[in-house]
């Protein structure tokens, strides 16, 4: 086997692994939605609050999502990157 073929099989696996893990924190994210509900007070503005506890709050946030998707979206780059390498090279 090539080296190069090794090189980008490992960058499909790593892909994988890497999305996998954004797809467990998007996961993580919509359950905790799910589990501690978020409470809107309107007076002058609205503001939401989220009734999950204090460490876990912290999860709730636009940043943790964000994050997830970010890794989704390269670990499916990357995999599709070095399948596509992959391919131009054995023919």
């Amino acid at each position: 086997m090539n080296s190069h073929l090794k090189y980008y099989d490992y960058m499909v696996k790593s892909g994988a692994v890497i999305s996998t893990i954004g797809v467990i924190m998007l996961i993580l994210f919509g359950l905790i939605l799910l589990i501690f509900p978020v409470i809107k007070t309107c007076e002058k503005s609205c503001v939401y609050i989220s009734t999950a506890p204090g460490h876990i709050r912290q999860i709730i946030n636009p940043l943790f999502l964000f994050i997830s998707l970010l890794l989704i979206s390269f670990g499916i780059f990357s995999i599709r990157f070095g399948k596509l390498k992959t391919l131009n090279q054995r023919f």
